[in-house]
């Protein structure tokens, strides 16, 4: 695979969304959120497992582009943006356009609740906008006027962790006041762990969660694993300790414990049922609601002025940019086959699994009828690299490694006419007039 691949035509331009996460249409999931997606969520949303959604159902709303001074694109040259989804519980990132998406620090997701928490909303790796702290309630219904904010808990950054063993019966209310209340040692929930890194303890009742087995989803099948492949994946390191406040649930007031960690806050509801009794609670919709809606700040999407046109957009670009990198490393393995050998043998399945997921994303995005050609297109494509798929396949099970070469052809030959796709499309851009496309991404694949 010595042939130049491109991947092209990624339209970006400013338009003016909803303050609130609100779309008139589902928006789209690529292959690279949705595989993250999946590994905890996919169980819960088809009833497989009974617990807190990491993720949330859907997205919340389409993909956008935020200012990153770090960002690059597939040469490694800086962009000084990334791509990102809003999701309830969070937010997904891609920064590295062009790292291996298998990899599963491709997607992460950002330290929302630190931003929230301390009014700095993050731009680069040490560059930071200084805004004001969020007034909104870290748990429960949005309107609750009683429940602590995020402001709240600022302060209590700095206190001293509690000893290792200690039953938490501390509270705190909306002021930011902390007291205690003997009768919640009943719950026998204890500080389970000192994390130095920010000197505060994790509670048990989060420990036993972050470490957890159950149900996940992941290379293509159900299995049983960790629910996150490291305990602080999915809520870096706390940012205070945990403390027990009421919130209203649904306008019921229920007595919860909270704890604010880098990138969500968790809670635990004793009169839950077992499954939700951890929950992580909506940093997602809170973080996009300050920023985008109290912050002041535009959404910046796809270059369309057509809405129907967002949602597979959403799906179909940001999928067919892994593709393209994810198969930068598959031809180096295919370059040097070692038919016989267990490592080599699983790495080029886990690549085989993930062109599956890049496939079943790009066939289920629907077009409307405006791109109904560039889809059949780009449907063309697929099929060459599917066909290689295939070949490597059996290749694997006869060892023979004519069937690899030729697989590795019909992907190249995929990849170039998704390239003539992007490229049809964007001269159709062009020959209309007002539209004009504000950046485009034409990096050539080795």
């Amino acid at each position: 695979m010595r042939s130049r691949w491109f991947v092209t035509a990624l339209l970006l331009a400013t338009l003016l969304a909803p303050a609130l996460p609100v779309s008139a249409q589902q928006p789209g999931l690529s292959v690279a959120f949705w595989r993250t997606w999946a590994r905890a969520d996919r169980p819960v949303a088809e009833g497989r497992a009974a617990r807190t959604w990491m993720w949330g159902p859907a997205p919340i709303t389409h993909v956008l582009v935020e200012e990153y001074d770090e960002a690059t694109d597939f040469d490694g040259d800086v962009l000084g943006f990334r791509m990102v989804q809003y999701f309830d519980k969070t937010r997904m990132e891609i920064t590295d356009i062009g790292a291996d998406p298998v990899n599963p620090w491709y997607v992460t997701n950002g330290l929302l609740a630190k931003e929230l928490i301390t009014g700095q909303v993050q731009l680069g790796h040490n560059r930071f906008a200084q805004a004001p702290a969020a007034r909104v309630p870290v748990a429960g219904d949005l309107d609750d006027p009683n429940a602590p904010t995020y402001v709240s808990f600022q302060p209590l950054m700095g206190y001293q962790p509690l000893p290792v063993g200690m039953t938490i019966i501390q509270t705190i209310d909306r002021n930011g006041t902390v007291g205690a209340d003997q009768t919640l040692a009943r719950y026998g929930v204890t500080a389970a762990v000192l994390v130095r890194e920010t000197n505060h303890t994790v509670a048990s009742v989060f420990w036993d969660f972050m470490n957890a087995r159950g149900t996940v989803y992941s290379d293509g099948a159900f299995r049983e694993d960790g629910l996150f492949e490291n305990p602080f994946y999915a809520t870096g390191f706390p940012l205070t300790e945990a403390y027990w406040t009421t919130v209203r649930v649904g306008g019921v007031p229920k007595r919860v414990l909270v704890l604010v960690f880098e990138r969500r806050v968790l809670t635990y509801t004793p009169d839950n049922p077992p499954g939700w009794r951890v929950e992580a609670g909506n940093v997602g919709l809170h973080y996009y609601q300050w920023r985008y809606g109290q912050l002041g700040e535009q959404p910046v999407t796809w270059d369309t002025a057509r809405p129907e046109e967002l949602p597979y957009y959403d799906a179909i670009i940001p999928t067919v940019f892994p593709l393209a990198a994810g198969l930068q490393p598959l031809a180096a393995l295919l370059d040097n086959p070692a038919l016989d050998a267990p490592g080599w043998r699983a790495d080029i399945e886990r690549r085989l699994i993930f062109l599956q997921d890049c496939a079943r994303a790009m066939r289920e995005a629907t077009p409307p009828p405006t791109l109904s050609a560039f889809h059949s297109e780009l449907m063309v494509g697929l099929e060459l690299v599917e066909r290689g798929a295939v070949r490597i396949r059996r290749a694997l099970d006869t060892r023979d490694p004519v069937l690899l070469w030729q697989g590795r052809d019909d992907i190249a030959a995929g990849l170039r006419a998704f390239a003539n796709a992007f490229e049809r499309y964007r001269n159709q851009l062009r020959a209309v007039p007002g539209s004009e496309p504000v950046v485009f991404l034409a990096k050539g694949v080795h």
